[in-house]
């Protein structure tokens, strides 16, 4: 083949994957599995190349692709992210030539194609932010009715409870007014959660965790809350979401207000890959099995704590392309929940 025509090769094949990468309509996986058998395309020797993209957690190769020793390989960044690679691989030895048997035309074809991907998964992230963001603004008009009415009526009981008491019981007095002012707080955090640049959001999942069980204490001095967090798990970063405290602080308030006396509940946090898991687990009576099967449905029963709280809890942590899940009840064991969070 000429240099004219290897030149010509390669400009059909980066106009081919241009094309690809422009495509709105195509999903992610339809786009890599077309790219890495477009790519061979680009090179001397299509018939015995092969390609392999390496993006996060999942890769993708071409149908011949085998870890042969000639390999050109290009990193995949995001802004400043090192988000994967782009390898060629010849199947088969061939002549020395710029660059092992790769020409340094192949090697310029290789970092084009490497730095549009890069380009193609930024535009998709923004796209899932700006998804998550419209999801969670649907979500927070419910929120504001569901969790400011329970405050509400909490504020109210303490009024009550302070003209009854204030004459002669001023450390009770003093009590409640921490816990009034701890619940305004918690309100004043949520209204102002939206007028804050997305960028605010806390996305270190154990700051934000332990942030809101000293909150959720201050509310209801009843409830203990114990952390426990893997040695690994000190400085993981989720997706940011001004929603996502809201989703442990409903399961603190559920169990400070179902799970007995004087509940404790233990939060353990701890890295799954490219996931992390926190168990949420209190030592109340649990969940009855008549209503497990309910507890997320909108409108479901309030008897534990469910209803839209627990419904918007889910909501939140799948806008997030999370989960959170009712554990099966064991024996002298109250409510566990176990939610996983992807990772940054």
């Amino acid at each position: 083949m000429s240099a004219d025509d290897r030149v010509a090769h390669q400009i059909v094949c980066l106009h081919n994957i241009t094309k690809l990468l422009s495509d709105p309509e195509r999903e992610l996986e339809e786009v890599l599995d077309t790219l890495v058998h477009l790519l061979p395309e680009g090179w001397q020797f299509p018939d015995i190349t092969a390609a392999r993209i390496v993006y996060d957690s999942r890769q993708m190769c071409s149908s011949n692709f085998v870890e042969a020793p000639w390999v050109q390989c290009a990193e995949i960044w995001v802004l400043d992210r090192n988000v994967g690679k782009l390898e060629v691989r010849y199947l088969t030895e061939k002549p020395e030539a710029d660059e092992g048997p790769f020409l340094l035309l192949e090697r310029n074809l290789l970092e084009t194609v490497a730095a549009e991907l890069g380009n193609y998964f930024e535009r998709k992230e923004m796209e899932q932010t700006r998804a998550r963001q419209t999801r969670e603004l649907e979500l927070y008009a419910s929120l504001l009715r569901h969790d400011l009415r329970n405050d509400v009526g909490v504020l109210l009981g303490n009024v009550d409870a302070i003209r009854m008491l204030a004459s002669d019981r001023d450390e009770i007095v003093e009590e409640l007014l921490v816990s009034t002012e701890a619940v305004c707080d918690r309100m004043l955090s949520l209204l102002k959660a939206f007028g804050l640049s997305v960028k605010m959001a806390e996305g270190n999942i154990v700051s934000l965790v332990r942030r809101v069980s000293k909150q959720a204490e201050e509310a209801s001095m009843n409830l203990s809350v114990v952390i426990e967090v893997d040695d690994d798990a000190e400085e993981l970063t989720v997706p940011e979401s001004v929603l996502l405290p809201t989703v442990f602080d409903n399961l603190l308030r559920n169990a400070a207000t179902h799970a007995g006396e004087n509940p404790t509940v233990n939060i353990r946090i701890s890295r799954e890959g490219d996931q992390v898991r926190l168990i949420v687990s209190d030592d109340g009576p649990g969940v009855p099995e008549e209503i497990r099967d309910a507890l997320f449905r909108r409108g479901g029963s309030t008897r534990v704590g469910g209803g839209l709280g627990l419904y918007l809890s889910r909501e939140i942590v799948e806008a997030m392309g999370g989960s959170i899940e009712l554990e099966p009840s064991q024996p002298r064991c109250g409510a566990t929940f176990s939610i996983l969070l992807p990772l940054l």
